[in-house]
């Protein structure tokens, strides 16, 4: 794919050769309109050179003793010299060129009265007419004035680019100086009552709105959590009062407690984890020391239940140990997602978490990624927005095999503002 040029190169190029094309057409014009003059010249010459000939003959029955410098004139066409008797046995009265390279010869046919013969006057233009090097001369000083035109059309077109193109420069220039951690701010440039103003005050107006809508989004997910942190603080304090009052009773109830303990201390990770991307910080601040061997050991326990009733086997296979800094919450989010999912999608086989020093890797056989869908589940949406937060890449891919690659990166190589690759969603479950 061909490199998109400058605005500026653009300008100065079609200019240049919107110059060259009119140049070009305009040489031409004055080399035929030359060509024709001279030939029209010679022509109108030769016819009144011929009519006084005419009438001489007429006058006197002969030609007179003296013509005229570079004409001859014949009565009769056996009188023609062979070579230009083949140009003029089979033509009607009047004046024409004989276009032969060898022969450079304008020729008038009048018909004599009351004889009706034929008079044949020749012009031969061949010493007098532009000769090729003139004509070549002539050609290169067409060339050398075109490129000195181009040259100033060159330096007028860089010239007026720079005026034309300075406001919408500077415009750039201001628009790329915006920050995109804060709120941002209208453009200090003053609209004018041209194009660029209108580009301005559109680009205020979009600015407006970006900071509104990011305005909502973040009193939103900050209103939401705090309300879902009342609910969720009462149905843990509810399942402590059932775990001390009812599992010690019926041992059954152990195990669905868990569940509920565990859901309960997800969804206060989670309303965590809103409250840090509603901020819209890079690093928190709030950052642990946290162990990626023992926290992949925590999540894959945490989300077992999802596996029972299916021949799944899971398992944490650890290459290299890892510390990384980084809030625990949002860790165990992204992580917590990623498995949760394995072992949702994965009806047989088994789900193995790879840990390394600077990556955690989740790999399952299950159905796979479908591309084509164009759904963004919420669960990869939050994975995707904390390594926004962190700095952290994400990829997720098909394994070849079939099943799925879903990698986290924590080593810091993606700098501040790049955007992470696309993650497609997990596909339902496959038959």
């Amino acid at each position: 794919m061909k490199a998109p040029r400058p605005l500026r190169t653009r300008i100065v190029f079609y200019f240049c050769g919107y110059l060259a094309v009119l140049l070009t057409l305009y040489s031409g014009a004055l080399v035929s309109i030359f060509r024709g003059a001279e030939d029209l010249s010679f022509n109108r010459q030769l016819e009144e050179i011929a009519g006084r000939l005419a009438r001489h003959v007429e006058d006197h029955g002969e030609l007179p003793d003296y013509l005229p410098m570079h004409v001859s004139a014949y009565i009769g066409l056996a009188k023609v010299p062979p070579p230009l008797q083949d140009f003029v046995e089979r033509r009607g009265p009047g004046v024409f060129e004989i276009n032969k390279d060898d022969l450079g010869y304008h020729a008038a046919l009048v018909v004599l009265q009351p004889s009706g013969k034929m008079l044949y006057a020749f012009y031969d233009v061949s010493s007098i007419k532009a000769t090729d090097r003139f004509e070549s001369n002539m050609a290169i000083a067409l060339i050398a004035i075109g490129l000195a035109v181009l040259v100033m059309g060159w330096l007028l077109a860089r010239s007026l680019s720079d005026r034309i193109l300075n406001p919408i420069t500077d415009l750039a220039e201001e628009v790329q100086a915006l920050s995109l951690e804060e709120d941002t701010r209208a453009l200090r440039s003053t609209p004018a009552a041209d194009e660029v103003g209108t580009l301005v005050r559109t680009i205020n107006q979009l600015l407006e709105r970006i900071a509104a809508f990011s305005r909502r989004e973040r009193e939103f997910t900050a209103h939401a959590s705090h309300e879902l942190r009342t609910p969720a603080t009462v149905i843990k304090g509810a399942v402590e009062i059932l775990e001390e009052r009812i599992a010690k009773e019926d041992t059954r109830l152990g195990r669905p407690l868990g569940r509920i303990n565990r859901a309960v201390t997800d969804l206060d990770r989670l309303i965590d984890t809103f409250l840090i991307l509603a901020r819209q910080e890079k690093h928190p601040d709030k950052e642990e020391n946290c162990d990626l061997q023992a926290m992949a050991k925590q999540v894959v326990a945490a989300y077992e239940d999802l596996l029972e009733a299916k021949p799944v086997t899971a398992s944490v296979r650890v290459l290299e140990a890892g510390w990384i800094t980084a809030p625990a919450s949002l860790l165990t989010i992204a992580l917590g997602n990623l498995v949760r999912n394995a072992f949702q999608y994965t009806m047989k086989g088994q789900v193995e978490v790879i840990v390394r020093a600077d990556r955690v890797c989740v790999i399952d056989n299950g159905p796979g990624v479908d591309f084509s869908s164009k759904g963004r589940g919420l669960g990869l949406t939050i994975v995707r927005r904390i390594c926004e937060t962190m700095d952290w890449r994400f990829t997720i891919a098909g394994e070849p095999a079939g099943g799925t690659r879903a990698e986290l990166i924590f080593s810091g190589e993606q700098g501040e503002g790049q955007t992470n690759p696309i993650q497609p969603e997990y596909s339902k479950h496959k038959p």
